[in-house]
This record gives structure tokens, sequence and C-alpha cells, in this order.
């Protein structure tokens, strides 16, 4: 018999076709928001999924045949690890396939931090003139803090040195070449903190970086500083983040993820001027969607052809730990 690759949810129609070549492996595709049956479950060996599928004991009870699954996203918050090492399933992601995506968008709410477009756009929408445009300033020149040294935080390193940005850094679990090719100063969190006109985030949500930026830090840190944050809702403490914005403290800040999603309607974030919104959207774009697809398509061949794993889950990196919050 051959072995089955089941698909759930969105995915690229070039990746399918790619994967519909090797014909001793069928292939099954269950559209977003169609039913999966137990029967296709039953009769999986590899699964590719996104994160609108939990995968948890009961998943994996019913897909007892699969041998490994890949999630054809960054993130893995939908992913119980405990469950898959008890059934043995080689677990994969593509942290690769957003990174373009998302440095691009932060770069998108760095420019905006200074340059106070939004603020044209609703006084021209309201039927004013320039009335209440907030003066910009130039990037150039200007210390960007990037919190967190990883793929994204090195893309956006890259970025913000095209633009004439002085860079500093925090990530203690990353070698000082790293620093030295991203261009970025090493530093303290603190001293970060202290330096920087714009700080972006860019770490994964752990016991070590929940409530990362808090009134603890916001009490000493730049005044007038701009925080981006584009990595995982909790690492910035929202109501201490809206409190050092009413206090002029903070004045700017962009976010892209919440603590709680969707973000709820009465949440005061939302009645603050300073702040762009947007829901979780900044690796929405064709292009990462297109790589994420094919890098997943190609992690399975790969794993069910010679059994080679590449990106396994959980992530190896110093930053999770144990008490990871996955």
């Amino acid at each position: 018999m051959k072995k089955r690759i089941l698909i759930i949810g969105r995915f690229a129609s070039e990746s399918l076709a790619y994967l519909m070549q090797f014909r001793e492996y069928e292939i099954l595709r269950i559209a977003e928001g169609e039913a999966v049956g137990e029967k296709d479950l039953a009769s999986a060996s590899a699964i590719i999924l996104r994160s609108t599928v939990t995968v948890n004991e009961d998943l994996l009870r019913k897909a007892s045949g699969v041998q490994v699954i890949v999630t054809a996203t960054s993130g893995f918050d939908h992913i119980d690890f405990a469950a898959t090492e008890r059934w043995g399933v080689t677990t994969m992601y593509t942290p690769e396939a957003n990174v373009a995506s998302v440095a691009q968008f932060t770069l998108n709410l760095i420019l905006q931090s200074q340059t106070k477009i939004f603020s044209g756009v609703r006084s021209l929408k309201s039927g004013d003139w320039r009335t209440g445009v907030a003066l910009g300033s130039e990037v150039q020149g200007r210390t960007l803090g990037i919190v967190g040294l990883g793929r994204i935080g090195r893309a956006v390193a890259t970025l913000g040195r095209a633009i004439g940005m002085n860079l500093c850094a925090y990530d203690p679990y990353v070698e000082d070449v790293e620093f030295t090719q991203s261009g970025a100063a090493r530093v303290s969190f603190e001293e970060l903190l202290k330096c920087s006109d714009v700080i972006t985030f860019h770490v994964p949500k752990t016991s070590e970086t929940v409530n990362m930026l808090n009134r603890s830090q916001f009490e000493y840190i730049h005044r007038g500083v701009a925080v981006i944050n584009t990595s995982r809702g909790g690492v910035v403490h929202e109501e201490d983040l809206v409190e050092a914005i009413r206090q002029g403290w903070v004045s700017f800040a962009g976010l892209d993820v919440f603590a709680k999603e969707p973000l709820p309607r009465d949440s005061t974030l939302l009645q603050l001027p300073q702040v762009i919104l947007t829901p979780h959207m900044s690796s929405l774009t064709e292009d990462a969607f297109f790589k994420s697809s094919q890098m997943a398509a190609e992690k399975v061949l790969r794993f069910l052809r010679e059994g080679v794993a590449t990106d396994t889950l959980p992530p190896k990196a110093d930053w999770y730990g144990v008490e990871a919050r996955w």
C-alpha cells in the first residue's frame, strides 16, 4: 500500500502539485473548514497542517499510524509536545518561511513610529487638512534596540542598518559573532531600554520572556521610546504599556500580537491614538504562505524517503528552556 500524506487546511497549489509528482505516495487534501474523518487520520503516515489544527492526545490516538507531523508555521502553540513524544511522532516546523515577511512588517512599524504617517491619514479622513498631524522624525541616526537576535531579529537588523539606524541588541543565548555580523552592539536588557529610540521584540513566549517589558522597566526606559512587538503576545505587559503611554514615557506602540487573541473589543489599547494594532498578520504574505507550504512538503518527503528530520520540535534554542509556553 502507498503511504498517505494528509494535508489539513490551507496549502499552496504549487506545493500540492509538487507532492503529487511522487507516485509512491497518496496525497489526501482536507480543505480548511472541512471536517477531518477518523479514517483519514487513521490511514495517514504523515500530516501537514497549520495552527488551526490542534495536535493533542486525541488527534494522535486517531492517527496512530502517523510517523511525522509538519506544521507549516513558525509558531507551535497548537502542538502538545508531551503527547507527540509519548506517541513517538517526529514533529517539525518551518521557521525560515516567514522571516522576510515579519521583518518587512516590523520595518513598516519602525518607520511609522518616526514618520507618523497614520496621524496624517486620520486627519485627512476626518475632513481636516493637517489638523493635529504629529511632527515626525528621521530614522537615520536613531537607535534601534532589538530584543532577540534570532532569524527574524537578524533580518530586522539588516533592514535597520540599511535605513541608517544605529543598532544594539540583547540576546543572552547568541554568540558574539552574530552581533558582529548583524552590526549590533551587544548590550544588557537594561542598557537597551535606556539607549533605544525604538525597541522591537523578536523572542518566543517562555517563562523568561512573559511580561518581559513591564512597569518596573517603563519607569527608567528612554523617554519617548517606541515599542514594537511582532513576536508573541504577553511579552509586553499590555496594561503597563497603556499606563506608560498615558504618562508620556512611550510615544508610540506597534502591536501585532496580544496576550489574548482575538483582541477583546473593550481593550484600552483600542482607545489610544499613539498605538497601531494589527490582527497577528505580520507573516500573512503570499510569499510566506508559499514558502511554508513548500518547505513542509519537502520536509515530509525527506523524512519518509531518507529518515532525515530538520527543524524538529520542540526547538532546542536556549530561550525556550524547560518551562517554555508552547
